[in-house]
C-alpha cells in the first residue's frame, strides 16, 4: 500500500497538476466515486481475470460481496446511467485511487493513483481523437521527446473480423485476444505455445494469427488482401487518416494492441515507453459501446484512457523529466528566526502579516540559537531569513538577509514586502 515522504508527494503533486491542468485546458470536468463497489459491477465488465485474480474483494458485515475498485471505468459507466438527463457528450476525468492484489514490483503496487479521462454520449471518431490528443499533450507538457514512447493502437472490431478471417472460431476469439494481450509479457517460445493453445492448437491459424500482430503498415498487401470489404477496416483507415492529419506522429497502427478487458468494442490504444531502461505500458484506453447500457438507461458509448501516476512518474524520472525545481523546492519564500523567547508571538504576528500578502513564511519553532537557525533555513532551501529580536520588534524595523548572495535589505514588514515582490 502507498506511503509518501514528503519529497515523493511533492513530486507526484507535481505528476498530478499537470494532469490535472492539461485535463481542465481541454473542457474535462473532474469527479470521483465510492472506493467499495458491488462485486458484480465488475465481474461483469472487467473480465475474469481482473476480477478472479487480481481484486480485493470480500464480504462485508452486511454479507454483501463487494470489491475495493481495481479500475474506475465501470463506476463511471454506473454514475452516468444514474444521473437520468445528461447533457452529452460528458467530458469527466478523475484521479481515483485503486486497488489490485497483485505480485509488487517496480512501477506495479497493490494500492495505485490512477488518472482517467471519459468522453461520452459521441460515436464519433473525434473522440478517439480528442482524448490521444490530449494524453499527447501530457506527454508533450513533461517535454518527453517522442524517440522515448508511443501510442500504439487499434481495433478490437477490426481485430474480431480479422480474427474470424483468419480462421478463429467464434467460441475461441476470447482466448485469442487474451493471449494477443499477453504478447509483450511472454519469452517469444513460450508465447507462440500459448497462441496455439488459444487457436484450438490449430496450426494454420495460429501462424496466421502470429502474421497478424506483427504488421504494421494498413497498406500491408496481406492485411489489405485479407481485410476486403471490411468496414471495420475501412473505419481503422479514417481514423489513420485523422491521426496523420493532426500531425500525431506518437501514434501508430498496432495490431497488437488490444486490450485485456472485456468491454473493449472499438479503437483501443496504448502509451508505451521505447526506451531502452523501461519498455512497458504507461497507460491504455479505447472505445467501449456497451458499458453504460447495461446498467438499464439507454446505450450510451463512451471512450476514455486510464493512466497509472507511479507508472508515469517513474517513467520521468528515469529520463530526467522531473525538473530541479520540484525536487528541490524551496518550502517557503522567507524564514523568521526568532532571536528570544520573550519576541515569539512578535514573529508570529509579523509571519501571519506576511502570510496575509501571500507570502510563505516559515517560523522558527525550534528555540535554537540564532546561527542553527539560520543552517535551518538553508537546509530547507529557503534562501531570504527575517530576524526578529526586541529591538526589531521596538522599532518596527526588520533586518532581511538574502543567503545565496549574503546582501540585506532593512525596513518595515510593508517595505519588506516590497522588496520581495
Amino acid at each position: 500500500m502507498r506511503q509518501r515522504f514528503p519529497e515523493q508527494f511533492r513530486v507526484e503533486k507535481f505528476v498530478t497538476d499537470v494532469l490535472s491542468d492539461s485535463s481542465l485546458s481541454a473542457g474535462f470536468q473532474e469527479y470521483d466515486g465510492p472506493v467499495i463497489e458491488p462485486l458484480a459491477l465488475f465481474a461483469a465488465k472487467s473480465g475474469g481475470e481482473l476480477v478472479g485474480r487480481q481484486s480485493y474483494s470480500f464480504t462485508d458485515r452486511g454479507k454483501r460481496e463487494v470489491i475495493l475498485r481495481p479500475e474506475m471505468t465501470p463506476s463511471l459507466a454506473r454514475m452516468v446511467a444514474s444521473c437520468g438527463e445528461l447533457q452529452l457528450p460528458v467530458r469527466w476525468f478523475s484521479m481515483p485511487l485503486c486497488y489490485r492484489y497483485e505480485r509488487p514490483q517496480r512501477g506495479r503496487v497493490r494500492e495505485f493513483l490512477q488518472f482517467n479521462l471519459d468522453i461520452l454520449g459521441s460515436n464519433s471518431l473525434a473522440s478517439e481523437l480528442e482524448v490521444i490528443l490530449v494524453l499527447n499533450g501530457i506527454m508533450k507538457t513533461f517535454k518527453a521527446p517522442s524517440s522515448i514512447y508511443r501510442i500504439g493502437w487499434s481495433s478490437r472490431r477490426f481485430m474480431t473480423d480479422a480474427l474470424s478471417r483468419c480462421g478463429v472460431k467464434e467460441e475461441l476469439q476470447s482466448s485469442v485476444f487474451s493471449a494477443i494481450d499477453k504478447r509483450d509479457k511472454m519469452k517469444e517460445d513460450e508465447w507462440a505455445d500459448y497462441l496455439l493453445q488459444a487457436c484450438g492448437s490449430d496450426t494454420e491459424v495460429a501462424e496466421k494469427v502470429a502474421f497478424l500482430v506483427l504488421v504494421e503498415s494498413l497498406s500491408d498487401s496481406w492485411l489489405v488482401s485479407l481485410m476486403a470489404e471490411s468496414s471495420a477496416f475501412r473505419e481503422v483507415q479514417k481514423f489513420d487518416q485523422l491521426l496523420k492529419k493532426t500531425g500525431i506522429s506518437s501514434a501508430e497502427f498496432s495490431p497488437g494492441v488490444v486490450r485485456g478487458l472485456d468491454y473493449y468494442t472499438g479503437i483501443v490504444f496504448e502509451l508505451m515507453d521505447t526506451g531502452s531502461g523501461n519498455r512497458r505500458s504507461l497507460c491504455g484506453g479505447g472505445r467501449y459501446d456497451n458499458l453504460v447500457g447495461l446498467f438499464g438507461t439507454g446505450r450510451i458509448s463512451g471512450v476514455g484512457f486510464g493512466l497509472g501516476v507511479l507508472t508515469l512518474t517513474l517513467f520521468l524520472e528515469s529520463y530526467g523529466l522531473i525538473p530541479e525545481s520540484v525536487k528541490q523546492a524551496a518550502l517557503a519564500d522567507v524564514y523568521i528566526a526568532v532571536a528570544s523567547p520573550s519576541v515569539v508571538a512578535d514573529a508570529g504576528l509579523l509571519a501571519e502579516f506576511l502570510r496575509s500578502r501571500g507570502v510563505r513564511v516559515m517560523m522558527d519553532v525550534s528555540g535554537k540559537k540564532l546561527g542553527k537557525q539560520f543552517s535551518e533555513a538553508s537546509r530547507n532551501r529557503i534562501s531570504r531569513v527575517i530576524t526578529v529580536g526586541e529591538n526589531e520588534v521596538q522599532k518596527g524595523i526588520y533586518r532581511m538577509k538574502n543567503l545565496s548572495d549574503g546582501k540585506a535589505a532593512e525596513g518595515s514588514a510593508e517595505e519588506l514586502i516590497r522588496v520581495l515582490r
